[in-house]
C-alpha cells in the first residue's frame, strides 16, 4: 500500500512539517515528532480505513445537528 504522507524536520527549528509527497499539501507547519506521527496516522486512516471514516463521518454528523 503507498502511502503519501510523509515528515520533514525544518530547517533551523526543533519541528517537523507532515505533508502530501504527491500533492505538496500541508498538513501540519511546525509541530513535534510525535504529533507529526500522530497526524500521518489519522491522515491515512481517514483515507484508507473504511470502517474508520464512517466512525468519524458520523460523528461529525453528531454534532452539527445537535
Amino acid at each position: 500500500m503507498y502511502m503519501p504522507y510523509k515528515t520533514r524536520k525544518v530547517r533551523n527549528q526543533e519541528c517537523y512539517r507532515v505533508y502530501n509527497s504527491d500533492t505538496k499539501k500541508t498538513f501540519a507547519k511546525c509541530t513535534t515528532k510525535e504529533n507529526a506521527i500522530a497526524q500521518m496516522n489519522l491522515l491515512r486512516a481517514i483515507k484508507y480505513s473504511k470502517s474508520f471514516r464512517k466512525r468519524i463521518t458520523s460523528r461529525r454528523r453528531e454534532r452539527t445537528t445537535k
